[in-house]
């Protein structure tokens, strides 16, 4: 499988689990019980937070698919600096809210599937930089990869 066709598969499955999660959360509009309405809501908002923070940064090189754009610079400042793959980060926290919302097992299983093709599609895609930008394998070593690291233990103890 070349890793163009397996880009495209990563992020339709992507865009397919994350409107799923959503078609479910719509489906539950109407229901009176939403226990959690506010830390649903607050990790939506935060997703999309998230997601605006790397898009502000990584605009110049930004596309949907994993394989690295054509002439873009590597990125490891803002948001970068604490986590590899904000997006999928902002994608998942969105993600949680939206299950939350659907409040339904097959919206939490969709959510964990989410989860699960966002990691082969940051792993992919990390392999990806590797090949292309020499900075990357230290940033990899140094950075979490999804769920940023607040602590000096991520960055800490370099021996490279």
């Amino acid at each position: 499988m070349t890793n163009t066709l397996k880009g495209k598969l990563l992020v339709s499955a992507q865009f397919t689990l994350i409107a799923a999660i959503g078609i479910k959360a719509a489906a539950n509009l109407r229901s009176k019980i939403h226990d959690y309405l506010l830390i649903e809501f607050s990790l939506i908002v935060l997703g999309l937070v998230v997601l605006f923070l790397a898009w502000k940064v990584l605009r110049p090189s930004l596309q949907i698919s994993p394989l690295p754009k054509e002439g873009a610079i590597f990125i490891s400042q803002g948001i970068y600096k604490y986590v590899r793959h904000p997006m999928y980060l902002g994608v998942i926290l969105i993600g949680f809210g939206l299950a939350g919302f659907g409040n339904s097992v097959v919206s939490w299983i969709l959510e964990f599937l989410l989860i699960v093709t966002l990691n082969f599609k940051a792993s992919f895609e990390d392999g990806l930089l590797r090949e292309r930008y020499p900075e990357a394998w230290h940033y990899q070593k140094h950075t979490a990869k999804v769920l940023p690291c607040l602590s000096k233990s991520c960055r800490g103890g370099c021996d490279i």
